[in-house]
Parts: structure tokens; sequence; C-alpha cells
């Protein structure tokens, strides 16, 4: 009696203090930021004397570390040099110094800090906390960046942006091509990660989408975290050296002639291959956990792309095989629309962050409509 009294009250408190829902998902990170939405956190009067939304920088975007579209904006009719006359401060968080930095800078100390009013943290790191400071210390400001996760994101108040464009201009003459007239039906090339977020690549289920024939998906292990995993523990790399094979034997730019186009999740949800596979007008296939996608406000997402978590990869290729020929066909139209208004250049990104800077408003400063023209 004595043990099985034991045995129940190990169990009752097992119960009564679980482990939160979180403690595993890599995608729920960090945890929580303060608790804020435009209508609690912004001081509007900043941005009602001006016909655009006037942005001071404390830092510039350090362009040779990253190059980002965010480069153009030192130079635009949105930036001012004036604090006193911005409607909003940029902090960008993802400089080498705060890379290096064991602790990250304190905001507070930031000039005209105010409590984090109208200040903006702009990031493209995979984590928070590589280059931001505890999300807790961020006051009243907003959050511009790749990361955004549901499940703690402030819709109308933090926007999600896409990662800088890599290899878009080179994928010319796809986007004519209907759905059907493509060599491939679904494609993808990249690394598998054998360790930590992105470690789903290396499973059977995404691996085994790959056929030879109008599905391919070949990957490869050559990464800087994999070599090192692969020399202290060789038996992480079982398969590599035949992945590596196949991996070879496919040419990038010919695997963009497809009508979809894999854009897995990796050491963060958001993907290079996103804005890949759009430009060749592709229609592009998500695998991600609980992302926030780039530009919600301006982008009906769910009208182009499809996404699927990683827990039912196994769905993808019925799913897709199972589309009709007008459903497809509707994607591809409003996938190269959104991809030319909001997505194809540097200068369209820019603009885009501006737009939906300025949808936060809902309309409310007549100085700044959301019909005016870029």
């Amino acid at each position: 009696m004595c043990c099985v009294g034991f045995i129940f009250l190990s169990t009752s408190r097992d119960i009564l203090e679980p482990k939160p829902w979180h403690s595993d998902k890599m995608w729920h990170y960090p945890v929580a930021f303060p608790r804020c939405s435009i209508d609690a956190c912004f001081n509007f009067s900043r941005c009602e004397h001006s016909d655009e939304i006037l942005v001071y920088t404390y830092n510039d975007p350090e362009p040779k570390q990253n190059p980002t579209y965010f480069e153009l904006l030192p130079s635009s009719k949105w930036h001012t040099n004036d604090p006193q006359e911005a409607c909003l401060f940029f902090y960008f968080s993802d400089s080498k110094a705060n890379k290096a930095a064991w602790r990250k800078p304190d905001p507070r100390n930031l000039p005209h800090w105010n409590g984090g009013l109208n200040h903006v943290f702009v990031t493209f790191a995979d984590r928070w906390a590589q280059t931001n400071p505890p999300p807790g210390s961020i006051g009243m400001a907003s959050i511009l960046s790749t990361e955004l996760h549901d499940t703690t994101y402030r819709p109308g108040f933090d926007i999600a942006i896409p990662l800088p464009r890599r290899n878009v201009n080179v994928i010319t003459g796809l986007s004519e091509l209907k759905p059907f007239e493509r060599k491939y039906f679904l494609t993808f090339k990249g690394t598998r990660y054998l360790s930590r977020e992105g470690k789903f690549r290396s499973g059977s289920e995404f691996r085994g989408m790959h056929d030879g024939k109008d599905v391919v998906v070949v990957t490869t292990c050559n990464h800087g975290t994999n070599n090192k995993l692969r020399f202290w523990q060789p038996w992480r790399g079982a398969g590599c050296a035949e992945d590596q094979t196949v991996f070879d034997s496919y040419d990038f730019m010919e695997l963009m002639n497809t009508t979809f186009g894999l854009a897995p999740a990796g050491r963060s949800p958001a993907s290079y291959r996103m804005l890949e596979v759009l430009s060749a007008g592709a229609i592009p296939v998500l695998v991600a956990d609980n992302y926030v996608k780039p530009f919600e406000t301006l982008i009906k997402w769910q009208r182009c792309l499809l996404q699927f978590p990683t827990s039912e990869i196994h769905r993808i290729v019925p799913t897709l095989r199972a589309l009709s020929k007008k459903e497809v066909e509707m994607r591809q139209r409003y996938c190269q629309q959104i991809f030319q208004s909001v997505l194809k250049d540097d200068s369209t990104l820019m603009q885009s962050v501006m737009r939906s800077l300025r949808e936060r408003f809902m309309g409310m400063l007549p100085n700044l409509p959301l019909t005016h023209d870029e």
C-alpha cells in the first residue's frame, strides 16, 4: 500500500504540474513578448504631419554582412535624420557586435527610447536571442522579423517580412510557362540538417517524396554544422554520401521548371526558397510549423501557396496530385500577381514594408491613406 500511494502521488504531481506545451517546440520562441497593440502602444501624433511615414534609424543595416532590401532605406523618401520629425524609430539588431555579445545591448539606452514607443526592431536572425535583447525588455516596441510565430505574434502590431532575395535575378524565362507545361511536378534541392531545427529534412517522409521522375527532392549534408557533427559523430552521416551523388546529378535551375516548389523551414521557419519559387512562376509548398508568413495584410497567402506542418509531410504529394487543374492555374496566377506587386525586387520589398507599416493605422490618419501610391 505504501508503494502504491507513492506512485499515485507522483502521478498526481505530474498531472497538476505538467511541462509547458511549448517546452519541446523549436517553433514557439521566444515564449512571449510584452502585450501590445497599435492602439495601446503607439503615439499616432508623431505620424500626422507628413504624407510619408518618416523613419529615423539608430544604425544602418550592415550590407557587407547581410545584404538586405533595407539598404535602400537611408537614401529613400521615408528616411529622416531628425528624430523630432520621425514617426518611427528603427533599430537594426543584426550587427556583428550584437551577434558576438553575450549580453545584448539594453534598448533603454537608446536616446529616444521613451519606453519603446514608436520603436521597431528589425531582424533577420534565425532565432530572436541571436541578436536581440530579452523579449520582455522591448517595452512598447514592435517587430519586423523573418521569424514570427502564430502563438507569439501580435497581429496589427508586428510585421513578418521575407528573407532577402537570393538567386532571384537569374531565374528568368520560366514565369510565362503555365503550370502543366513544366518539366517537373514538385522539386527541391537543398541542405538537410542532421540536428536541431530543420532536422525533419533528414526524415524518411521528406526524402521519400523523391521518385526520380516528376517529383525530385534531393538533399546534401554538406553544411558547416553538419560537417562538424559528422566529424565527432560519424554515425550521423549515414546516407549522406548516397544523397550527395543524387544531389549532384540535378541542376538547380532546371529544377525550377516545376509546377510546385518545396520551401521547407530550415534553421528558421522562413525560407530563401519561397521567393525563388515565386520568381520562377511556380507555386510554393511550405513545410513549417506555426509560421507567420510575410506581409499578411498585403497578401492572401491561402490563394497562392500551400502549407503543411512538419508532422504532415506524408500528405504533400497526394494533396498536390488531387488539386484540380482549375485550382492550380488560379493559384499560379495569384502567385504571379503578388510576386510582381509585392516581392519582385529590393525596391518593391522596401515599398511593401512601408505599405505594411501604414496599414497598421487602419486608415485613421488622413495624411497616410491606404490608397496612397508609393
